[in-house]
């Protein structure tokens, strides 16, 4: 089936190539046969004034060049005295004119499938920092830097498909004048296809206008609330996983903001906070300072941080610091607060230590002069004694002196063993015969309703130790087991060998003692190591038991562990190194010796007189000579006069410029290979062992018995020493 015919429509533009430089006419122009074609560059920009334009620049084609000639009878001049009435055509070109090159964007129009630059507005070269010379060029070669970078794409599909282009905020580089620098500038633009008459494309026109400012701003603005969002994220961060309590209290005193530490701080949700008082949650006893804390901060004062104490859920206290400031907006005040027990106790231990510290000094102090006196006390009812054979009831008063100086030496040794400051002589203890030898003691000091059973195995357990220091802490803490228990009950004795818990990699052998009884509460259990703190009645304990034993345990390289609860009775762990067995020859062997050596020189040297005459009765009583100095420099004078001096014995503390390692050092410049056994009232432990780390030095403590005596001259003595050794 043929179509119908098309009506025939009179021949026209459309379809033919125009000449170059040409521009579509309009209906009115084909009226009046006028041509169309562009006039030469350097046109009048009015009939009154030429365009405004710098003298080094071309003048730029504008409005008044797209307009075609007008009629003559249009365009003549007005008789003089008149002007051109408003609807007059002549008016309107100049108008458009203009509005043209005085609009405050930038305008350009593009002809033709090369995109030729007709018009460009002053506006448009002064923010593009082209010249007027474009104009009459083709795009690419006019401003080919925005065209290569896609104004020119914009311009072809703009032109192929008569769609307008909307460009927002596109970043140009411009040169705002000649020879000057390019800059980045921003702009919003509109490209429109233009049309003739008959609806043929023929050209594009640009407009636009500058906006680096805003684009400046904008990107600031964005910059800023990306910096608000980031720093409120991190603020809601710290809200929600901050160990501290952070709230929000109105003027009110109620909680608007709570976050959930709170709950684990008080026990509270935050929706159980939110809406009630602070002062709901406060001590009874700090509600009234807490009010009036919270009205000073209020009225804007500014507070160091304080404590209130607060009330959990269950009614335990608990102390919290609070940080507090208003608001900016003056309606809310933001607080934080810390839990304070955890720093309130190491404060408290501290203190402790502080107090041991003191205590420690004050004892050490007493020691070396109270130890002097009672090595005297002891030597001499010692010998008063011995010469007592017959006089029994004599015998047994000097036996009873005794006893009462030895229980003296005794309670000096526990204040040095608390204050960890007591001279150690540890040795390989076998604890599981440690713990049997222990047995038959320990039945004849406790109460028989009180059951005893032992729990070690038969392989013998090592441990690096001071026996006697660890049969006294064992004692003490079976005689506080039997305390806990008046009723009677059960005491369990136990020794196992177990691997460090503090991760040094040194295994340790366990020392336990465990009762049923009447168990200790949290308060009690952590003040249960403190000197002198007890809860038995008035006179019935001196509060050193276990702070001594604790002292003892820390100063061998091991730890004590309580483990307690009311009415559960009570489980302590003495920690102490583990070593490994002692050679069970030596003692023999020294034993042998002993029995065959010839006596011996000994330059005694000792400040304290009393002191001086009992030690040197001593050594005469053990088969030694012995000559007896009151300082270092007259012992060293008596070794230049002799050379046959076989051990030096010397107080470690003295006075007159030179103490005992000062005269041990400068005598083995003498005689390198001189024995020497130091003595003293009061040494802390370091001292001791760096003492007997070169191998040719002996301590002993005092206060000392004769058989003390006479073990360490035989060990200083070695395989030659004094015969009477022993005696």
């Amino acid at each position: 089936m043929r179509r119908p015919a098309r009506p025939h429509r009179p021949q026209s533009d459309r379809g033919r190539p125009r000449p170059k430089g040409r521009l579509p006419q309009s209906r009115s122009t084909r009226r009046r046969g006028q041509d169309a074609t562009w006039p030469p560059l350097g046109r009048r920009f009015s009939r009154n004034e030429p365009p405004n334009v710098p003298e080094n620049q071309a003048q730029p084609r504008v409005l008044s060049d797209m307009i075609p000639p007008l009629p003559p009878e249009i365009d003549a001049p007005a008789p003089s005295g008149r002007t051109r009435a408003p609807g007059h055509p002549d008016a309107e070109v100049q108008r458009i004119r203009e509005l043209f090159d005085q609009a405050p964007g930038c305008m350009i129009v593009f002809t033709g499938p090369e995109h030729v630059v007709q018009m460009a507005n002053p506006a448009h070269l002064a923010f593009t920092g082209l010249k007027a010379s474009i104009i009459g060029q083709p795009a690419r070669l006019g401003m080919p830097r925005g065209y290569s970078r896609g104004f020119g794409r914009m311009l072809d599909e703009v032109y192929a498909t008569g769609k307008p282009h909307i460009q927002r905020a596109t970043k140009l580089l411009v040169t705002r004048y000649p020879g000057g620098p390019d800059e980045e500038a921003y702009g919003d633009f509109v490209l429109q296809p233009l049309r003739d008459a008959d609806g043929v494309i023929y050209g594009v026109f640009c407009q636009g206008h500058e906006v680096t400012v805003e684009k400046l701003a904008a990107d600031e603005l964005r910059a800023s609330r990306e910096q608000l969002k980031t720093a409120l994220e991190a603020a809601q961060a710290i809200f929600d996983n901050s160990h501290d309590i952070i709230c929000v209290v109105g003027m009110d005193g109620r909680f608007q903001q709570v976050n959930q530490h709170a709950e684990r701080l008080w026990g509270y949700r935050p929706e159980e906070m939110i809406g009630r008082c602070y002062q709901d949650f406060l001590h009874p006893e700090d509600q009234e300072r807490g009010g009036d804390l919270a009205r000073q901060i209020g009225r804007g004062v500014t507070l160091p941080p304080f404590v209130n104490r607060h009330l959990h859920k269950d009614g335990t206290v608990i102390p919290v610091m609070w940080s507090a400031v208003r608001s900016e907006s003056k309606d809310t005040v933001i607080s934080i607060g810390r839990d304070m027990r955890e720093h309130m106790a190491a404060e408290e231990k501290l203190r402790q230590a502080q107090k041991m510290e003191a205590i420690g000094r004050l004892t050490g102090g007493i020691a070396h002069d109270f130890n002097n006196l009672l090595t005297v006390v002891i030597g001499s009812t010692e010998s008063l004694a011995d010469g007592l054979d017959q006089a029994p009831e004599l015998r047994a008063l000097a036996r009873l002196a005794l006893d009462a100086a030895e229980r003296g030496a005794e309670l000096v040794s526990r204040l040095l063993a608390f204050a960890r400051t007591q001279p150690l002589a540890p040795r390989a203890i076998d604890c599981t015969s440690f713990l049997h030898d222990l047995l038959p003691i320990l039945q004849r000091t406790i109460d028989s309703q009180v059951k005893i059973d032992l729990k070690t195995g038969d392989a013998p357990l090592f441990c690096l130790a001071d026996r006697t220091q660890l049969t006294s802490a064992m004692l003490n803490l079976a005689i506080n087991a039997r305390d806990a228990m008046p009723l009677g009950g059960r005491l369990t004795l136990g020794a196992a060998r177990e691997a460090a818990a503090d991760g040094d990699g040194r295994s340790h052998i366990l020392l336990s003692v465990e009762d049923t009884g009447e168990g200790m509460s949290a308060q009690t259990r952590c003040r249960a190591l403190e000197p002198f703190f007890t809860t038995k009645p008035e006179g019935e304990g001196s509060g050193l038991g276990l702070s001594m034993v604790h002292g003892f345990a820390s100063q061998s390289g091991g730890r004590l562990e309580i483990d307690s609860e009311p009415g559960r009775g009570a489980r302590v762990r003495i920690y102490l190194p583990e070593t490994a067995a002692p050679d069970p020859q030596a003692p023999a062997e020294a034993e042998a010796a002993a029995a065959t050596a010839a006596p011996r020189h000994v330059l005694l040297v000792e400040d304290d007189d009393l002191l001086r005459d009992q030690v040197q009765r001593q050594l005469t009583s053990l088969g030694c000579r012995v000559t007896a100095q009151r300082n270092g420099h007259d012992a060293l004078r008596r070794l230049d006069a002799s050379s046959d001096i076989d051990l030096l014995m010397t107080d470690i503390v003295m006075p007159g410029g030179m103490n005992g390692r000062q005269l041990a050092d400068r005598v083995r410049g003498l005689n390198p290979d001189l024995r020497v056994l130091f003595t003293s009232g009061h040494t802390d432990e370091p001292s001791i062992r760096a003492l007997r780390m070169d191998g040719r030095s002996g301590f002993l403590g005092k206060p000392y018995r004769r058989a003390d005596l006479a073990r360490e001259l035989a060990a200083a003595f070695g395989d030659q020493p004094a015969a009477a050794i022993g005696g």
